[in-house]
């Protein structure tokens, strides 16, 4: 049986999906699961393999407020903690949300968030409702709570909650290190916390590491999670590991052939949920199973042909969904589908994204530059607060087609966009050829696409 794809998944136990033994192998027995109408198999790959160190994304660090920048309504929700550090001056307090979906709706299950608040925050964040599937309305522990201040002697240090218990007196005083660059520096800098999360059918016991720093003379602590877990996979005759970070807010996977090692990755790797890969002319979809990404699902449909389709879904190499909306700057109706036949460059921002904004003149300088018969750009906006979008786009000079993304009209399904700015750079036939072009990148990939230039 030529071409058929042979995946197997190497656990404790090997498991076989191959369209030749489906027939007559009692373990797929029952086992069709329906999705987008297909008739499909999925298995279970579990990431078990907990590493210290850098993760496919390298050596990346976040940024939060403190406590005291957060609203009272925002601050109901967050554990009261006791013995704060009394002999340090000028106290933050800071909370890492692991999971907001679950942290927001398990505090509007016990009555401490309103259902507004609720679906407030799960729309500011772009989360999808119908992944509360995978939440509880218990108790989770998915939080980080850490608290630093100034000693006598003007130095900074800080306390990281490691047990989770709201209780700092029995947590360590550490000096704050700043630029850490160093990998085993970073390590033996780092904490081990306890955290929960849920699994789909309990709650579950985990340990998360944690990097308190501070990088680039910034006003506030940084954080980093320097730890990924990963699972192997085997793939027609190649065998590859599935890596997630340990802290990933939107449960994307990589998957890499097997290696010894790896720095970082490119983000054209970065696989979402219910996104695609692709193994020797077959495409198998991932599906989050768990809170923590310890378990991943892979699946494929059991008839061959439906497995070689080029599936539609916003990441390289895919058909890209369609998008429509009413163009704020003439009011006419625009959609993907219209541009067929020439490159599109997509570019979702918000108004409240400063890199967004600083990007503008770049995309501007290419729409000015390439020639409009080859090529179109396209915003589409996320728009915050009262800002007035016709006023913005006006003083921001953006003089290409843009859509309102907050509009009754507008249709973005399939993009699940929830971090900006996000593009991507659609060919004449309608698949995504790359992602995330920025400044020159941008300007230079055309150039090497022979895209010409207005005279």
């Amino acid at each position: 049986m030529k071409n058929k794809i042979l995946l197997a998944v190497t656990l404790l136990t090997t498991i076989l999906i191959h369209s030749q033994r489906i027939g007559n192998n009692p373990e797929f027995k029952n086992n069709n699961i329906v999705i987008d109408t297909t008739k499909t198999i999925s298995k279970i790959v579990a990431l078990d393999k907990v590493v210290h160190g850098f993760g496919p994304s390298g050596n990346f660090s976040i940024g939060i407020g403190s406590r005291d920048l957060y609203s009272e309504e925002e601050l109901k929700g967050y554990p009261v903690m006791k013995n704060l550090p009394d002999s340090l001056t000028n106290i933050k307090e800071y909370l890492i949300i692991l999971n907001d979906l679950q942290f927001y709706y398990q505090n509007y299950k016990q009555g401490i968030y309103s259902k507004e608040f609720f679906l407030k925050k799960a729309e500011e964040r772009k989360r999808k409702l119908s992944d509360t599937i995978h939440l509880t309305d218990k108790t989770v522990k998915n939080t980080i709570s850490i608290v630093s201040g100034l000693t006598a002697d003007n130095r900074i240090v800080y306390i990281v909650d490691t047990n989770n218990n709201n209780d700092y007196s029995d947590d360590e005083l550490k000096p704050l290190l700043f630029d850490l660059r160093k990998h085993d520096d970073i390590i033996e800098n780092s904490q081990s916390v306890d955290i929960e999360y849920f699994d789909g059918n309990s709650i579950k016991n985990d340990k998360q590491l944690i990097r308190v720093g501070n990088d680039y003379n910034r006003k506030d602590l940084m954080f980093s999670f320097p730890q990924f877990r990963y699972g192997k996979v085997e793939l027609g005759n190649e065998t590859y590991l599935i890596i997630s970070e340990s802290f990933s807010l939107n449960n994307a996977i990589y998957l890499v052939k097997d290696r010894p090692y790896f720095s970082n990755l490119d983000r054209k790797d970065m696989i979402n949920p219910y996104q695609y890969f692709n193994a020797n002319g077959f495409y198998i979809q991932y599906s989050p199973v768990s809170q923590h990404n310890d378990k991943v699902k892979l699946t494929i449909s059991t008839n061959d042909s439906d497995n070689k389709k080029t599936p539609i879904a916003a990441q390289v190499g895919m058909i890209a969904p369609n998008f429509s909306g009413i163009n704020v700057l003439d009011d006419m109706n625009i959609s993907l589908e219209k541009y067929r036949g020439k490159y599109v460059y997509v570019d979702f921002w918000s108004s409240a994204c400063p890199p967004c904004i600083i990007e503008f003149p770049n995309i501007n300088e290419a729409y000015n530059k390439f020639n409009r018969s080859e090529i179109e750009f396209i915003g589409i906006a996320d728009i915050r607060g009262k800002t007035d979008i016709k006023k913005f786009v006006k003083e921001k000079e953006i003089n290409w087609p843009t859509i309102n993304e907050a509009e009754t009209s507008t249709i973005t399904k399939g993009y699940n966009v929830n971090s900006w700015p996000t593009t991507y750079l659609i060919d004449p036939t309608g698949k995504i050829i790359a992602t995330n072009l920025r400044g020159k990148d941008l300007n230079n990939k055309l150039e090497l696409l022979g895209i010409s230039t207005k005279n």
